[in-house]
């Protein structure tokens, strides 16, 4: 039976060097559906948050998805490793601006039902590992990495983010056809091979379904 194991976690946390670290560790291809393209609303949404919101967060949904559409076939083949996946996008992102204010609760229904029609054509993932990082650490670690388009993000930003994963690693406990796993990234460093042992570790009961 293949798998589909999806990686999330906040800004900083580690989810690409994870997702490449189990790809090349469990010899299984990796399908990239973090997103840095540009944002042509990106502009008006830093001028406007509120009014551009719904317009910005359905842009990079569609994004993923475009990315995600090629997991059924990739399925066939053998175990897939996802990096951010639509997870990120709709019960992340996207839900916060709900939370924070700056989208309305019609507006957040509309979009649930724009993506509820894309999502029933995509697998839901098997095992989904959480990385996680204090707000603190990621602020740290997305200053040093240096992105221009990272620049505007506050402590205040990364907390509500980092809430919004939780509420839904907290939800996987009702789904049974989902594994959650956690990894601390601020606790092991994934550039060490302490680091990575101990993301492998998470995985060491399952490998042999992953391989096979």
């Amino acid at each position: 039976m293949h798998h589909q194991v999806t990686l999330i976690g906040p800004i900083g946390s580690g989810k690409t060097t994870a997702s490449q670290i189990l790809a090349e560790k469990l010899g299984l291809p990796l399908l990239d559906a973090d997103l840095y393209e540009t944002n042509p609303f990106l502009p008006d949404y830093i001028a406007n948050t509120p009014r551009w919101a719904f317009t910005t967060e359905l842009f990079f949904t569609l994004a993923r998805i475009k990315k995600l559409k090629v997991i059924k076939s990739m399925l066939q083949k053998s175990s897939v490793i996802v990096d951010s996946g639509l997870i990120m996008s709709h019960q992340v992102y996207t839900k916060n601006h709900l939370v924070q204010g700056t989208m309305t609760a019609a507006e957040w229904e509309f979009f649930t039902r724009i993506i509820g029609d894309y999502q029933s054509d995509l697998p839901a993932p098997d095992i989904v590992i959480h990385l996680t990082c204090s707000p603190t650490v990621q602020l740290q670690r997305i200053q040093a990495r240096g992105r221009s388009f990272e620049s505007g993000y506050t402590l205040e930003y990364l907390q509500s983010i980092t809430d919004r994963l939780f509420e839904y690693s907290e939800s996987l406990a009702n789904i049974k056809e989902t594994t959650l796993l956690t990894f601390d990234s601020q606790k092991y460093d994934l550039t060490k091979l302490s680091g990575q042992n101990a993301l492998l570790s998470l995985l060491t009961p399952l490998l042999s379904s992953f391989r096979a």
